[in-house]
């Protein structure tokens, strides 16, 4: 990828953030909310409903701070210290998590709850930090390598996965029962040098600078604005939204490969499972990053929103052992989506500050990832997991038609008219604020 590492001073901040994500890879697939976690809480007899709670403590909850991302980390004098110690302070439940399953080995109830908070508390942290995160690749990493980077860096994220979940396997037969116990103080060791190499990439304060940013509720209109269906921004919110319905029943999948209704496989599965995932995001990765550089971020997400209807129909029949290796394998290119739906905001949104923009695109999906899982458990309760993976289809489908909708890469006429256009919008409802 000589473009990507062309330029020194790009080159001395893209290598530690690379090995930044390798390292959260190597601890994120040691827990994975797909199969790691919803394994630990089947173990401790966990219903459905308390899965789905977990699936949108880990996945929802996170859109739900979005917009208070940039007024956080304001508050500190050197942002990329204030950017560490955040990602600390979402570490340390997966340090405490273990001490309490160690020192509460009966006490089942109370173990599931305290794994949803304490993730559902590292999530919230984590959905303050993601918007600026991304904002600040947008200024250090330039827009024509920025898919090879996302690309490149979730493949570290991947590859990572692959160690961590090769030494998850590993490590189910030295600890038997312990397993999960020893899953969450990896996780926490991992993300703990994973902000080691974040300190070492010398990201100039520039980075997060940005000129005085207008009030809080005026960047939510600037942002509501742009996220019109007329514009390819507010058409791919749209579809990303559909799409995470759709995802809802991925913390599921290990419940029915290893029920008696569904492909009845044995419960030490999620380790494998896992492993098959990290080499799908890898690859995923890698082949969508360098498709988004070459051809704009529009049929990599459309081939993206095809992956769930695809996984939801095949997945039955997941008793043929290739198949179910397969759509594991596609399952874990989800895990890597940001290789795709990261430089799509940000290539598919307004100049400037981005964090506003992203986190409209996460907090539109705020009400599918906190409704979605609970709609999934209902239909597996109700109805069994087909009725789940029929509406998986459904709504897959619908992102994927949305997704249709979208132009090739948009040129810097055409994004300088709508940006025009969204900004004289802002201006001219402010107007008639101040005579009224």
């Amino acid at each position: 990828m000589p473009g990507l590492f062309a330029d020194r001073t790009v080159r001395r901040i893209v290598l530690p953030l690379l090995l930044t994500e390798f390292l959260w890879g190597m601890g994120m697939y040691f827990v994975l909310p797909t199969t790691t976690v919803p394994a630990y809480l089947q173990s401790l007899a966990a219903s459905k409903a308390l899965i789905g709670c977990m699936a949108v403590a880990m996945s929802a909850l996170p859109m739900a701070t979005q917009f208070a991302g940039r007024g956080l980390l304001e508050r500190f004098k050197r942002r990329k210290r204030g950017l560490i110690l955040l990602h600390v302070l979402a570490i340390v439940p997966y340090f405490a998590l273990p001490v309490a399953d160690l020192l509460l080995p009966t006490h089942h109830h109370l173990l599931v709850w305290l794994v949803v908070g304490g993730l559902a508390l590292s999530q919230i942290i984590m959905g303050c930090v993601l918007p600026v995160w991304l904002d600040m690749i947008a200024q250090v990493v330039p827009i024509t390598v920025r898919g090879r980077y996302f690309g490149i860096s979730m493949t570290c994220l991947a590859v990572g996965g692959i160690l961590g979940g090769v030494a998850l396997s590993a490590m189910q037969h030295w600890l038997g029962a312990a397993i999960f116990r020893g899953a969450f103080m990896a996780t926490g060791l991992c993300f703990s040098c994973s902000m080691l190499a974040l300190s070492c990439a010398p990201i100039p304060e520039r980075a997060f600078l940005h000129p005085p940013s207008p009030p809080l509720f005026r960047r939510i209109r600037e942002a509501l604005a742009a996220a019109h269906l007329r514009y390819d921004f507010g058409r791919f919110v749209l579809s990303n939204t559909l799409h995470t319905l759709a995802l809802a029943v991925l913390p599921f999948f290990v419940g029915y490969a290893t029920a008696t209704q569904g492909l009845h496989l044995s419960a030490a599965i999620f380790a494998p499972m896992t492993i098959i995932q990290a080499c799908g995001g890898a690859v995923g990765a890698f082949v969508l990053g360098w498709l988004v550089d070459h051809h704009g971020p529009r049929w990599p997400w459309v081939v993206m929103t095809l992956f769930m209807p695809a996984v939801a129909l095949l997945y039955p029949l997941g008793g043929f052992m290739p198949l179910f290796v397969g759509c594991t394998f596609v399952t874990g290119m989800l895990t890597t989506s940001w290789a795709v739906t990261a430089p799509a905001m940000l290539e598919l949104s307004p100049d400037g500050d981005k964090s506003a923009y992203i986190a409209l695109t996460n907090l539109a999906a705020l009400a599918p990832a906190t409704v979605g899982p609970f709609i999934m458990a209902g239909l597996i309760e109700g109805s069994g997991y087909r009725a789940a993976f029929l509406a998986t289809a459904v709504a897959g489908v619908l992102a994927f038609f949305v997704a249709l909708t979208l132009r090739g890469r948009t040129t810097g006429r055409s994004h300088k008219i709508e940006q025009d256009e969204v900004t004289h919008r802002c201006g001219e409802e402010e107007t008639v604020k101040a005579v009224q």
